[in-house]
């Protein structure tokens, strides 16, 4: 019985540590992006050319953030707690 009461305890601990992972390499993606745009945009400014290498990196971090911001809120949406709902008077 004390197994079964620590599985749902367990799952939530993973659940959690995988939810906060993927909110943790998002947000990194998001400020390598922005610190890329920032960089182009001032080498850009100084030089009247468009960096094509940091104009990549910027792209490929863009479409990188896109895809685990939707992988973390598919996760988000499977919480453990949700999906097994618990009646109060039961």
């Amino acid at each position: 019985m004390g197994e079964h009461t620590r599985k749902p305890h367990r799952e939530q601990r993973d659940w959690e540590r995988q939810r906060d992972s993927l909110k943790t390499r998002w947000v990194i993606v998001v400020v390598i992006f922005w610190v890329t745009v920032i960089v182009a945009v001032a080498l850009y400014t100084v030089n009247k050319e468009l960096d094509l290498i940091l104009t990549s990196i910027a792209l490929g971090m863009m479409v990188l953030g896109v895809l685990l911001k939707s992988r973390y809120r598919r996760h988000v949406r499977r919480e453990p707690e949700k999906r097994q709902p618990q009646g109060k008077g039961d």
